[in-house]
């Protein structure tokens, strides 16, 4: 059987597909102010090219697919082609990532069409800042937390970019609301990519630095977990 294998010899195993380029938040690390070059519509695949693109992946070895934007959930149909990847031979794990703006009325349609867990952009738990680094609403984000919770979706993994004056006062209770809720947290730092990204670098703060804050609170111990990039885990003892 053929194989994607990388420079470094490794097999290529996971596929992240982007469904839309578009987006119903604006983070300011993220989207330029105004911008509305978004790719016209009519130039997205089609899901049955969509179907077909992921069917020949997975013939050449490709066993995870994660569904990504923009958001996701912001076209229309995601269950429907969520089920139908899921119904592809060879498939082994369907995720999705997603600000979870849209999420409280589609969370059981996607687990029932085989999505087996997400990954959610989260940066605040207060509204009023929410507002000011998204523009969206935080309640929204929310309720489609606790919907995908209850429609069984596990692991839920929560992304929280972490920035100097904006957030990192948070991060100690974001840690609390995960360790209330069974959530996964996945803290990142900004990253200079593209003019908004090189933008954001003003307000860096390195995850050293993001430990040392939260020992002053939390016991943490080294996490036996195994992942695809280079995070480093740890957990709350």
């Amino acid at each position: 059987m053929p194989e994607l294998i990388d420079p470094f010899r490794r097999s290529i195993v996971y596929l992240r597909l982007s469904v839309t380029d578009r987006c119903d938040f604006r983070c300011h690390y993220c989207i330029p102010k105004g911008y509305r070059d978004f790719t016209p519509p009519d130039t997205w695949l089609s899901f049955d090219e969509t179907e077909r693109l992921v069917r020949l992946f997975l013939e050449l070895g490709v066993r995870k697919v994660r569904l990504t934007g923009g958001e996701p959930l912001t076209r229309r149909g995601m269950p429907d082609l969520a089920r139908r990847l899921g119904a592809l031979p060879g498939l082994e794990d369907l995720s999705l990532s997603t600000n979870a703006s849209q999420l409280a009325r589609h969370a059981e349609a996607l687990k029932q069409a085989g999505v087996a867990r997400i990954n959610v952009s989260l940066d605040s738990l207060d509204a009023q800042r929410f507002r000011e680094i998204t523009g969206g609403d935080l309640n929204k984000v929310l309720e489609g937390l606790m919907a995908a919770k209850e429609a069984g979706l596990d692991p839920i993994k929560i992304n929280m970019v972490v920035m100097q004056d904006a957030n990192r006062e948070e991060i100690g209770d974001m840690v609390a609301f995960c360790l209330e809720h069974g959530f996964t947290l996945r803290l990142i730092e900004t990253m200079p990519v593209g003019e908004t990204g090189c933008r954001a670098t003003r307000r860096y703060v390195s995850l050293d630095e993001v430990r040392r804050d939260l020992e002053a609170r939390f016991e943490l111990e080294p996490a036996a977990m195994v992942g695809s990039g280079p995070a480093r885990y740890v957990r709350v003892k």
